[in-house]
């Protein structure tokens, strides 16, 4: 995972065939110790939920560009949140999946607040090219 700090807060992750083996930064699961729910938010803000295969990860083949990301972290044995936090996907390909979680100091801790973020600019997205 790398992260980009200009006014936007970027991150990249690797796919493998458009599936992630990888935990997202500050959501990784710990036995015992919490849950982690991905869902993908549809047009009227249901979820669709992203299950975790332990042989093959979070399966994104049906992301697309400007969908948002949900990823929810549980307490392992109470049903309380410990966390929640909004991506705006900016880029996904089968190898790369390039998410936005903050524009400026507003993190997206809500489905609107996410949804509602505006694009990166031309600018932006060539600073972002730091990934490769």
């Amino acid at each position: 995972m790398d992260t980009v700090k200009n006014n936007i807060e970027l991150e990249s992750y690797t796919l493998y065939n458009g599936v992630m083996h990888d935990n997202f930064e500050g959501f990784e699961y710990i036995e015992k110790k919490n849950r982690i729910y991905c869902a993908k938010m549809n047009d009227k803000g249901e979820k669709e939920w992203i299950n975790w295969s332990k042989c093959e990860g979070y399966d994104f083949n049906s992301i697309r560009q400007g969908d948002i990301i949900m990823l929810q972290k549980m307490k392992a044995y109470q049903n309380r949140n410990l966390d929640k936090i909004y991506y705006k996907v900016i880029s996904i390909t089968k190898d790369k999946l390039v998410v936005q979680w903050a524009d400026g100091d507003n993190t997206f801790t809500t489905y609107l607040k996410a949804l509602k973020a505006p694009f990166p600019t031309e600018e932006q997205i060539q600073n972002e090219s730091n990934f490769s």
